[in-house]
């Protein structure tokens, strides 16, 4: 095929992947250039917490937490769901050895992250701390006329994953009460210097894009793709919707998203709409759909990186649901009034088990105690809006019965599982549910609460239920990738010149979701193993 322009590296998607892919190919000498199908670079990346898992990373050990390849390689087969690929296994070390060299890479570019304190999210033998990486607050400013087409989050104000436990505590301790000021104040101060502050995703992927611009590294909007070329049994470039082609000398790598907002194509594959996703609107499964006329093997399209999310009038997106349910003085119950799981679970999990018992939503019933004390999707303590009460997002009641009658609960259920859970709870062992007792859930719970900072009794007065929905951070099958972030064919081999990384391709955890950052950890570690293997 002729084309109409040609570079050594095509890659499509300017999410985190995409844009490492990039990076890494650039300071290799390669001419690359990024296509992206929307009017804003960032994915959904731009709108996650940005967070990496990447075991033995530099400021993990600089935090003082001992940790090896060979117990983060152990515990990945500890969590690992006996129907996962075992072939598996050596992309999981390849990942585990390469994602510190990511590290170092970007650090040396002058990336500002830091140690995630957050525990690994299973409680396994192996399990370990601070594997995480957290991303410092930048300044938009850096990004020049390009800030004015970033994806944006939305976020009232910048923040550090390790603030949110504590930010959602409020004025519950001093601890609680200096973070708040730390991010709060920190706002305030930044931008009196002239600062626009990017926290989370945004600061990920704005300093990815930093390094990128850099390294003059052009990326391209409003380029949908509507072909990839396979010539002689290699990918040699790309057919735009438009109608321009553009050829990919030595690698074409596909970076562009799963398939969270295909809304037909999740409720056949999936059973559900991507209506709570909280992936980026352009998640639609563009590359993927594609796969058959690549001649590329695809696994795992019936699953995502499953959490929860609350729906709130006047507010377009999914809210992702996480330190609300896991705080004390909170339960969560079916339609028939009774518990499914531990509320305090890592969100993969939760979601998970409303997978496993057939459901798309939960009521989370939380107590006068809990709403006096805690954050709740933003609002402060106390201060309940009573238009959301107006709007049916809170559903209030001053007893227990009555809350059972507006929402439809079972009422004998509901007294009988609160019965016994608020006298389980008085003395902080949860015999059904274990809530409160793994590392992860000491992370998001409040300390000042005794004897389980995760478990106290939901008694108090007027009680609050609000519709809890099964959400996702996006989907997790897709193509699958050798050990090198080549797309392998139908028929089990490598197709040449094919790379891809990110949720376009087949997650190398399979069924499981080992700690915070465990999308965008092996996202990048994979466009990083890819565009090194890239030949010169």
């Amino acid at each position: 095929m002729s084309w109409d322009e040609s570079f050594d590296v095509v890659v499509v998607g300017s999410g985190a992947s995409g844009l490492t892919a990039a990076i890494v190919a650039a300071k290799r000498g390669l001419k690359v250039r990024v296509l992206e199908k929307a009017a804003v670079w960032g994915g959904t990346t731009a709108l996650s917490g940005g967070g990496l898992w990447v075991p033995t990373n530099r400021y993990q050990r600089a935090s003082g937490v001992h940790d090896t390849l060979d117990a983060a390689e152990a515990y990945l087969d500890e969590i690992r769901n006996p129907a996962d690929d075992p072939t598996d296994k050596a992309k999981r070390r390849a990942m585990l050895e390469q994602g510190p060299h990511l590290v170092d890479l970007l650090t040396d570019e002058g990336f500002a992250w830091t140690s995630s304190p957050q525990p690994d999210y299973r409680a396994a033998l192996h399990a370990g701390l601070a594997r995480g990486l957290d991303m410092e607050i930048a300044d938009g400013r850096r990004l020049g006329a390009n800030l004015a087409t970033m994806r944006r989050s939305g976020a009232p104000f910048a923040i550090m994953i390790k603030d949110i436990p504590k930010v959602s505590r409020a004025f519950t301790s001093l601890t609680s009460i200096a973070a708040m000021a730390r991010v709060f104040l920190g706002e305030k101060l930044r931008r009196a210097k002239g600062w626009i502050p990017l926290g989370c995703g945004e600061s990920l992927i704005g300093q990815l894009r930093m390094v990128a611009d850099r390294l003059g590294i052009e990326v391209r909007l409003n380029s949908p793709i509507a072909e990839v070329v396979i010539e002689g049994g290699r990918a040699t470039g790309i057919v735009l919707a438009g109608g321009g082609r553009i050829g990919a000398g030595k690698a074409l790598f596909l970076c562009a998203g799963g398939f969270a907002h295909a809304d037909a194509m999740r409720t056949e594959l999936q059973g559900i709409d991507g209506a709570q996703s909280s992936a980026s609107r352009d998640d639609t499964g563009d590359i993927i759909r594609m796969a058959d006329a690549i001649g590329a093997k695809t696994a795992m399209l019936d699953a995502a990186w499953w959490g929860t999310a609350f729906a709130m009038p006047g507010v377009p997106d999914a809210i992702f649901c996480l330190a609300e349910r896991s705080l004390p003085h909170s339960i969560v119950v079916d339609q028939s009034g009774r518990r499914f799981v531990n509320e305090a679970a890592d969100y993969y999990s939760f979601g998970s088990a409303m997978r496993k018992a057939g459901l798309t939503e939960a009521w989370l019933i939380v107590d006068a105690t809990h709403r006096s004390r805690y954050m709740f999707c933003g609002m402060m303590p106390g201060k309940t809006p009573q238009a959301l009460i107006d709007a049916g997002f809170f559903i209030q009641a001053d007893t227990i019965e009555a809350l059972a009658g507006k929402t439809g609960i079972d009422a004998a259920n509901l007294k009988a599982t609160l019965a016994r859970f608020n006298t389980m709870a008085a003395k902080g062992v949860d015999e059904d549910f274990q809530r409160g007792e793994s590392p992860y859930e000491g992370f998001w719970n409040d300390p000042t609460v005794k004897p389980n900072g995760s478990f106290a009794p939901v008694d108090k007065g007027p009680f609050l239920a609000v519709r809890m929905l099964l959400g996702d951070l996006g989907t997790k099958g897709g193509l699958v990738t050798d050990e090198h972030s080549r797309v392998v064919g139908t028929d089990g081999q490598p197709i040449a010149g094919l790379y891809a990384a990110g949720n376009c391709t087949a997650s190398i955890y399979g069924r499981s979701y080992p700690g915070p950052g465990a999308t965008l950890g092996p996202a990048m570690t994979f466009a990083y193993i890819g565009a090194n293997h890239i030949p010169a």
